[in-house]
């Protein structure tokens, strides 16, 4: 080593840059004040560092560095000899190294420094030239090499194995899962991968295969269910587990596997046609109108309903709230929406019921004309009550008689509204005393002459004197909305017919609109005498406008007491015999009255077995109470129906305005059916042989009204076999 002393080398060709002083003196400066010429070598070593690091340089630092120090060629034939110091001392003993440091003594300087200094003789020899003293000998200078800086590379080394540390963690965590783990709050904590997979697949699918309940707030019979997994709402795993154990190198994910805790939602998707389609559904079930509160009298009695408020989904919002909770352990949840309130709170249905609904059936009501006085019970008033919701004014002008109830709380101006029928309370006051009763009477038509040739005739209306019943519901509705004293007061007047002379006229009910016949036995005596009672109760029968007819009102009671007799007829399938055997023809014929006519068919029911004296599906039976026949008048004038016997067939005939354009047509037979055979020990029994197969068959209407569209109609009946009877 260049700072070991060599003990075999000589002194005289030493390396070291201590100079050794003559006869034992130390000559060596102190620290503190260097002599001339050490300043002169510590300058030159400066400029020769600077040099060293110049680009131009022969060698590079790294090779100069490696140099090892040699000992320079003398350059004349004189005897090298080592140039140590100004004074060449080369005699002086060296300085041993394993001196005392407590003693006094001659200051040893540093190895770097005295390496730094030899190498620094060379450009001194070098600057000397020939200009050395004669018999000197020039020493090259030895090139040391500097002391690297190891630092740099210690960190270095650091920061790349705790890369290559963390990389390493990274990857061995790849595929764990946090230490504390909820997926939609389903604890896997501790799992590993292979081990959660299956717990969330279980407890996934039990919950996309649940139904989810979704109310309305405030409407316990608004709910509707749906089911996640039949909704296009489906999940991953997989995916979401993958998500999980993914390479990652942030910091914070890779403390959460090894000690944190992570609560995470799964991986899923959505079928958005099957899930707009359910969620249209819940919407259909979820939103309703409003139900407006009632009440209904029935006789004396008020039924009030309180209203109901409507609501509309807001399905944006439904769908947001099951796409967040489906896959939770959510069981219900309220649909979001607006709520629709109706046109009339509960506040003003309440005001209203005990300030007027309520006291208009709490007592009898007197009413005076002139000398005359009566009352009308609080049946009677119900029953000539009405409760209706509209606005004010239209209430008003549609009816002319109600007054509506006032009430602070309104919505946009709709309210409960009274309405009396003026009708039927002077009908009541003249039941309750006749003197009430009015003398007017209302212009009509009837059917003049025998049947078979009767002709219609406009009855003339005429004045009477009366009570006007528009001048009672106005004074029974002030006295509601006033003091309630119960009391009123009108006056007996003249009153004019609602329906004139001239308004009769212009009906020009002289038109025969419809007629038809169908034979019957005459050997059936009673029978016979059934259809001529009949006939008679429905001939010159006048149905208004807007009115029905209704066989059932004119024929009954069918009993011995009223006129029918026994005869045969049709009863669950089998003959046997009632009191109004053969009523079901004249049934018969009072439908093809309406039908042809082109009225409105409401109710009627063709026989189970087909009789070949009735047209095919074109017919009716009858039954008191049970089955019945009616049709209503809707043209714009009255009709009458005639009906008579003769030549063995009964007769019908509607007459009329000539208000529709009627077409028919019937069906040919189809899906002919086989007979059935019947045992019956009845008493009564009446055995057929039967034999008549059962069919189909189709009826078909157009009736065209004057200017308008024509109106198409069709009636389907299956007609049974005629049964084989055996009585036993």
């Amino acid at each position: 080593m260049a700072d070991e002393k060599d003990s075999d080398r000589d002194p005289s060709t030493s390396h070291d840059d201590e100079a050794r002083p003559e006869d034992g003196a130390t000559s060596r400066p102190e620290p503190h004040d260097p002599d001339p010429e050490t300043r002169m070598l510590d300058q030159i070593a400066a400029l020769h560092e600077d040099e060293s690091t110049h680009p131009a340089a022969d060698q590079s630092e790294e090779d100069a560095s490696d140099e090892q120090p040699v000992a320079s060629e003398p350059t004349t034939d004189q005897e090298p000899t080592e140039v140590l110091g100004a004074d060449n001392a080369s005699d002086a003993e060296p300085v041993s190294a394993t001196a005392n440091p407590n003693e006094p003594g001659p200051i040893q300087e540093p190895v770097e420094a005295r390496t730094e200094r030899t190498a620094m003789l060379s450009p001194i020899a070098a600057a000397g030239g020939n200009d050395a003293p004669p018999g000197s000998t020039t020493v090259p200078a030895t090139k040391q090499p500097s002391k690297k800086r190891r630092w740099p590379w210690i960190v270095a080394l650091v920061v790349l194995l705790l890369g290559a540390g963390y990389v390493g963690l990274a990857y061995a965590t790849q595929d764990t899962l946090p230490a504390t783990l909820t997926v939609e709050d389903v604890d896997v904590s501790g799992m590993s991968v292979e081990e959660a997979a299956p717990v969330l697949e279980d407890a996934f699918a039990e919950r996309a295969e649940r139904e989810i309940t979704v109310n309305v707030a405030d409407a316990e019979d608004a709910s509707a269910t749906i089911v996640p997994a039949q909704a296009g709402y489906s999940y991953d795993v997989e995916a979401t587990l993958d998500e999980l154990t993914e390479l990652t190198f942030h910091p914070g994910a890779l403390w959460s596997r090894l000690f944190g805790e992570a609560h995470v939602s799964a991986e899923t998707q959505v079928d958005e046609a099957a899930a707009s389609e359910a969620i249209a559904g819940l919407d259909e079930q979820l939103s309703f109108e409003p139900t407006e509160g009632s009440v209904v009298y029935a006789g004396a009695e008020l039924d009030y309903t309180e209203p109901i408020d409507g609501f509309t989904v807001n399905s944006e919002e439904l769908a947001a709230q099951l796409d967040e909770v489906w896959l939770s352990d959510t069981q219900e949840l309220t649909a979001p929406g607006e709520v629709a309130d109706p046109a009339v709170s509960a506040d003003q249905w309440e005001q209203f019921v005990t300030e007027v609904a309520q006291p208009l059936v709490d007592g009898d009501y007197t009413v005076t004309a002139g000398d005359i006085s009566t009352q009308l019970t609080p049946a009677q008033l119900g029953s000539a009550a009405e409760v209706l919701v509209d606005e004010p004014s239209e209430a008003t002008a549609e009816t002319d008689e109600a007054e509506p109830a006032e009430s602070e709380d309104t919505t946009d101006g709709a309210q409960p509204v009274l309405v009396l029928d003026d009708e039927q309370l002077t009908d009541a006051l003249a039941q309750n005393n006749s003197d009430f009763e009015s003398t007017n009477q209302d212009a009509t038509v009837e059917l003049t002459g025998s049947p078979g040739s009767g002709q219609p005739e406009v009855v003339p209306g005429s004045v009477g004197r009366g009570v006007d019943g528009e001048q009672v519901v106005d004074e029974i509705l002030a006295d509601l909305n006033g003091d309630q004293s119960r009391t009123i007061t009108v006056e007996l007047q003249e009153i004019e017919p609602e329906i004139t002379t001239e308004d009769a006229e212009a009906w020009d009910v002289n038109h025969v609109v419809a007629e038809y016949a169908t034979p019957y036995p005459p050997e059936d005596g009673p029978r016979t005498a059934n259809l001529r009672v009949g006939a008679d109760r429905i001939n010159g029968t006048v149905v208004m406008p807007g009115e029905e007819f209704n066989l059932n009102s004119l024929l009954a009671p069918v009993t011995e007491a009223n006129g029918y007799h026994q005869s045969g007829v049709v009863e669950s399938g089998v003959t046997t015999t009632a009191v109004g055997g053969g009523l079901s023809q004249i049934a018969t014929m009072a439908y093809n009255a309406g039908f042809l006519g082109g009225m409105d068919i409401v109710e009627h029911k063709p026989h189970s077995r087909w009789f070949d004296r009735y047209p095919q599906g074109r017919e009716s039976t009858y039954w008191e109470g049970q089955i019945n026949v009616r049709w209503a008048n809707d043209t714009d004038a009255p009709v009458i129906v005639e009906m008579w016997l003769a030549d063995n067939q009964v007769h019908t005939r509607l007459w009329g305005s000539d208000y529709y354009d009627v077409e028919t047509s019937t069906s040919e037979p189809y899906n002919p059916t086989a007979s059935p055979t019947i045992r019956s020990s009845d008493d009564e029994c009446v055995p057929e042989r039967g034999g008549r197969e059962g069919f189909t068959v189709d009826v078909h209407r157009t009736k065209t009204p004057p200017g308008g569209d024509p109106i198409r109609e069709s009636w389907s009946w299956a007609y049974s076999g005629w049964p084989t009877v055996i009585c036993e």
